[in-house]
């Protein structure tokens, strides 16, 4: 953790100054949103994106699915201050920023001022790099010392030591404790998630219970920006699409066939919890764990993922240079649950064949962790993958 401080200083900081004055300030000629947290940043970016294109605003959108390279959420520097100068002169006013860790870290963002900024939630993830969770929301409070309005979650275990370090006004919201925008008469179907914050009434098309933590967190930054509540509530009746993120793949099989880019401890319970819920049939999920990241992690998610699904398929991720057998085993080590169901299958592609073989009609079949990514990494070589092909092909394999 030293020698990356002093990275940051030396290396990444100066790179971040250079560029922010050589592309001469642009940040200063846009409305900047950030959104922080473990999980559900891009499909919050999406939103809120969404809800000022509506309104007749013109935004950019940096995130995981729209930032340049691979295997890459926050650009560096040059390619943030590139972008800023592109949407400027396409007449953007304002940019909607998906921020990591690791950019707040390294200061990539250096001299940009957002005028409201939110954390969606801290969760287990990037440990190899910060070492403990505190470390991991200090890199995240960094976010809001650059803003003018911070939207804390109040559920979150990172509400205290964010609220506790930052001197901008602060607007909590929350499902279990009292605050600001507390969600409330909560119900959910098959079709439809429904709650209510004081007299305002909430509707969507997307059924999972954690999406309120997305919706409130950009609810709140659009009423900050003025926006029409209006346009916001009728926008989520039918939540906009995000590539990557619970992406329904069509078959003819009856068999609910989906793609996440749920990669987190937290993020798969989250989303297999709440497809548990809705899923008449048995839950079949597919996942592994990225090479050369947070080892702690994969045990947890092994344990986490067998709790919930009937069928576990544990494969391939970013295995990058290390053995996929070491990671598939850190895994399997996690397993507590007696009567797991589960399969070690190296090969993905082999892994999506053996899920579908398995599923039955009104079975749902979830691929975890690789989501709208279009490469799969082994050793340095970058693969051609897709998780929709690997679905189709498996079908096909099934009819045949």
């Amino acid at each position: 953790m030293f020698f990356q401080k002093i990275k940051n200083v030396f290396w990444h900081l100066p790179k971040s100054i250079f560029f922010h004055y050589y592309y001469g300030q642009l940040s200063n000629k846009l409305t900047l949103i950030g959104i922080t947290g473990t999980d559900g940043k891009t499909t919050t970016c999406t939103l809120i994106h969404q809800v000022l294109q509506k309104s007749g605003i013109k935004s950019g959108l940096i995130t995981t699915i729209t930032s340049p390279g691979l295997h890459n959420t926050s650009p560096k520097p040059q390619e943030i201050q590139r972008y800023f100068k592109k949407i400027i002169s396409e007449g953007c006013t304002h940019c909607v920023c998906e921020i990591t860790s690791h950019a707040l870290d390294q200061n990539r963002f250096w001299g940009c001022n957002f005028a409201v900024s939110a954390i969606t939630n801290i969760s287990h993830e990037h440990l190899d790099y910060h070492k403990n969770i505190k470390n991991y929301i200090a890199s995240k409070t960094k976010l809001f010392l650059q803003s003018n309005f911070a939207v804390l979650n109040r559920d979150d275990q990172s509400y205290e030591q964010i609220k506790n370090v930052i001197t901008c006004p602060i607007i909590s919201y929350s499902i279990t404790n009292p605050s600001d925008f507390q969600a409330n008469n909560i119900i959910s179907d098959a079709d439809e998630l429904r709650f209510s914050v004081g007299k305002t009434n909430f509707s969507t098309n997307s059924n999972y219970h954690y999406q309120i933590y997305n919706i409130l967190a950009a609810f709140i930054v659009t009423q900050k920006l003025n926006i029409d509540q209006e346009i916001f509530l009728e926008t989520i009746k039918k939540f906009p699409d995000v590539k990557g993120r619970r992406e329904e793949i069509p078959n003819d099989q009856k068999i609910r066939t989906i793609i996440d880019f749920a990669h987190t401890p937290n993020g798969l319970k989250q989303t297999l919890s709440s497809l548990k819920k809705i899923t008449k049939g048995k839950l079949i999920v597919i996942f592994g764990a990225t090479g050369g990241r947070d080892k702690q992690k994969r045990p947890i998610m092994g344990q986490v993922v067998t709790q919930l699904a009937d069928i576990t398929i544990i494969t391939a991720d970013d295995t990058r240079t290390e053995k996929i057998e070491d990671i598939n085993q850190q895994i399997i080590s996690g397993i507590t649950k007696k009567d797991a169901i589960y399969y070690n299958i190296p090969n993905r592609q082999d892994a999506f064949n053996l899920a579908i073989k398995l599923a039955k009609p009104l079975d749902t079949v979830i691929a975890c962790g690789k989501g709208h990514e279009t490469t799969i990494l082994h050793g340095k070589t970058e693969y051609p993958w897709s998780e929709a092909e690997a679905f189709r092909t498996a079908i096909k394999l099934k009819k045949s």
